[in-house]
């Protein structure tokens, strides 16, 4: 039994009978047993996508699956019917199409959904066969690549106002391990283009790449703003370099220069003394530069908080200054309303003075219809307080109106008493009658 050499390998590889069936070419008619079409183009199929995603390289031609499918010296001969019958169905898409067709949208999502598999001969092996070196991208992990992409580079955004334009040879080695080849990478980037999620261009003779934001529909057209923002980042990433290489240089002829020395070549290691002295004053002129540098990228990125903070107060004016619009609040509506309430006070006040005028009025003019004079009436209440005057005659002694209230009360002393009893039922009266009239005849 031959081992299996790649992982993407399936369990049934070993097994020389069922692999002996699915080596086969498929048969001149379907109809005869269509299942046993399906399931061996099934098999294939899935194989293919496997190999792709497990080798991160998903472009391929017949001749490059005949060597990756190889077994025991045997080709497989259903390989180039497979092939064929997958571009139909839109699994795999010619590469030459995809580099010649540049129309925005032309080629996209839609063209992944997998058509009714309709099998016949023409279909399967259609008249002129391609070439066996044609190159097919598979259409299911280019959608795969493309998310892994976006993914990646959202993952390394820290400022999106700075971060949203990248190199386009630091962005390749960063998706190294997405894309083995070139030619993968390129296609993965035309159809992310093709779906407007970035927009490849280039700048002095630089090839750069922009993304669109989280949430936007469509890549916007690279700025100066931003063109200088990645001129700039481009430059600290060369100074952080130089740096590190310096730093090794001074390493360097700071070994170079004891070694000289322990030789006794004084002349030589005053040379290597030297140009240490000099990789040193550089070493520090670049890393003040770079921090001049630095810094400027912070505020850079530090503005685009600002930018929040000032949309947010923008914002909250806006909403507050709407609410007081709403419910008519202004200056001028308050000064109105304070002003219409003090005018009510002063009519209030005035309404209670005019009554307390009238009341005084008819008490001077009327007087009860009496002529009585106030000072009269101010000192009998004080004498009636006092107890004097008439007051204390009437308790002195009983008056005519007395005597008569007394005579009354000696005649209802002479009325009987009033009875302290209850009164008998009739009907009790009447037992006690014939109890009497018993006790009379014994």
């Amino acid at each position: 039994m031959e081992k299996k050499s790649s992982s993407y390998l399936p369990d049934c590889w070993d097994d020389d009978e069922r692999m002996g069936y699915l080596f086969s070419g498929f048969r001149a008619n379907r109809q005869v047993n269509p299942r046993d079409w399906d399931n061996k183009l099934k098999f294939w199929t899935e194989l293919v996508v496997k190999v792709g995603r497990t080798e991160h390289q998903f472009i391929f031609s017949v001749d490059s699956l005949l060597t990756k499918f190889e077994r025991k010296g045997v080709l497989p001969q259903c390989i180039d019917g497979v092939v064929k019958e997958m571009h139909r169905n839109g699994q795999l898409i010619r590469v030459d199409d995809l580099k010649a067709d540049s129309a925005w949208l032309s080629w996209g999502v839609n063209t992944f959904i997998r058509r009714p598999l309709r099998w016949t001969m023409t279909s399967v092996f259609p008249r002129g066969d391609a070439s066996s070196q044609v190159e097919y991208v598979s259409a299911e992990l280019l959608k795969e690549c493309s998310a892994a992409f976006l993914e990646r580079h959202h993952q390394s955004v820290q400022c999106a106002s700075t971060d949203h334009v990248v190199d386009y040879a630091t962005f390749r080695e960063a998706c190294a391990d997405l894309c083995r080849d070139q030619s993968s990478f390129d296609l993965v980037l035309l159809h992310l283009q093709r779906k407007k999620d970035i927009l490849v261009t280039t700048n002095e003779g630089t090839k750069i790449i922009k993304f669109a934001s989280k949430g936007e529909k469509a890549v916007t057209p690279v700025t100066a703003a931003e063109l200088g923002t990645l001129a700039l980042k481009k430059t600290i990433d060369t100074m952080q370099r130089t740096i590190e290489r310096l730093t090794a240089n001074i390493q360097q002829q700071d070994k170079e220069t004891k070694q000289l020395l322990h030789k006794g070549m004084k002349s030589s290691a005053k040379t290597a003394l030297r140009r240490k002295k000099l990789c040193q004053k550089r070493l520090e002129n670049t890393e003040t530069t770079l921090d001049t540098l630095q810094q400027l990228q912070d505020r850079l990125q530090s503005s685009e908080s600002e930018k929040m903070i000032m949309d947010a107060f923008k914002t909250g004016a806006q909403a507050l200054r709407k609410t007081l619009d709403d419910n008519g609040l202004t200056p001028e509506a308050m000064d109105e309303t304070i002003s219409d309430v003090q005018e009510v006070m002063e009519m209030c006040n005035e309404l209670d003075d005019t009554l307390a005028q009238g009341n005084k009025a008819i008490d001077e003019t009327v007087n009860f219809g009496a002529n009585v004079d106030v000072d009269d009436l101010d000192s009998e209440l004080e004498a009636l307080l006092r107890g004097d005057g008439e007051l204390s005659t009437t308790l002195q002694g009983p008056t005519e109106g007395d005597a008569h209230t007394s005579g009354e009360r000696d005649i209802l002393s002479e009325l009987p008493k009033v009875p302290t009893h209850k009164p008998a039922s009739p009907q009790t009266s009447e037992q006690d009658a014939s109890i009497r009239r018993v006790q009379l005849a014994l």
